[in-house]
């Protein structure tokens, strides 16, 4: 893949992971901009599975807040989680996420429900199957808990997203910042009730 093509793919799958970092509202902008996107790319598009599922009824967001960490060893879950639920012409999403702090460390663990839209599973398709290497970054594919997933790592400034996807429609990623090591990163990553999502998202 040349590297115009992964910078897009990049891109595109960044848009809807932004919400992961960012307050709530920032959350409901990244899902409008995402539901935008998938008027533009369902007629082509297919799940990662290469199915073309359509959207029934999502996740609710309350359900989704249960399958996160209970608890990230050194770190304090900040508050109750944040959920949001979304239905925006005839597309169904829901997001959970939980804040997780050590001193000036943080770690966010979001749950997105796309609900089998075609072009979001798209976009982490590409990355669930991208290698690379650089001085300052990597970018590689690894299983966390069975499950399909990625990791990208910023290796100076110890910060970076792990993605995992569950059943083609739901999307587990643990966002660490601030000082954050990548075996911590890791933990939080595997903290997660997969099993309870696989179950929820059938």
């Amino acid at each position: 893949m040349k590297l115009k093509a992964i910078t897009l793919v990049y891109l595109a799958a960044n848009l809807f992971v932004v919400g992961c970092g960012k307050k709530q509202d920032d959350a409901q902008n990244a899902a409008e901009q995402a539901a935008k996107a998938v008027q533009q790319m369902q007629a082509a598009a297919t799940n990662a599975d290469g199915s073309n599922k359509k959207p029934g009824v999502a996740v609710p967001a309350k359900t989704l807040a249960g399958f996160l960490p209970t608890s990230i060893s050194g770190y304090t879950l900040e508050g109750e989680p944040e959920t949001m639920e979304m239905d925006m012409q005839g597309v169904k999403y829901t997001h959970a996420q939980g804040t997780y702090k050590n001193g000036e460390k943080k770690i966010q663990v979001s749950i997105f429900d796309y609900n089998y839209i075609a072009g979001l599973s798209m976009a982490y398709s590409a990355m669930l199957n991208m290698n690379m290497e650089t001085n300052e970054e990597s970018f590689h594919s690894e299983k966390m808990s069975g499950f399909p997933g990625w990791i990208q790592w910023k290796k100076k400034s110890n910060e970076g997203t792990i993605g995992v996807v569950v059943n083609d429609r739901i999307f587990v990623v643990t966002q660490a910042n601030d000082g954050v090591t990548l075996d911590e990163a890791k933990s939080a990553a595997n903290a997660v009730n997969y099993s309870g999502i696989a179950s929820a998202a059938k």
